[in-house]
């Protein structure tokens, strides 16, 4: 599997000094419906270690940093791209080639 990434991403990555990649699963259950979606950002170092620690998340290594992933089957294609999405003064990290 090979992961990628936008030079906007790259760039973004570079400002905060952040390289990790986190793709978090989010659980929303209520009576009558579950949904499992991803959450994919740059944690916090704290934050980072606590997914590797407590969490038991995969660790990737990437050419730009790392991945880490939880340990749910997730469908991951070869190549999984990392961009960025900005929406007036917010930022968020897009995906592809990764599903639940």
């Amino acid at each position: 599997m090979k992961f990628n990434y936008t030079p906007e991403l790259l760039a973004y990555m570079e400002k905060k000094n952040n390289h990790t990649v986190l793709v978090e699963l989010v659980e929303i259950q209520n009576t009558d419906l579950e949904v499992i979606d991803l959450h994919v950002y740059l944690p916090h170092p704290r934050q980072r270690e606590k997914f590797l620690t407590e969490k038991k998340y995969r660790r990737v290594e990437t050419e730009h940093g790392e991945v880490l992933l939880p340990n749910y089957p997730l469908q991951i294609a070869e190549e999984v791209t990392f961009g960025l999405k900005k929406f007036l003064c917010f930022t968020s990290i897009s995906h592809t080639g990764i599903k639940v």
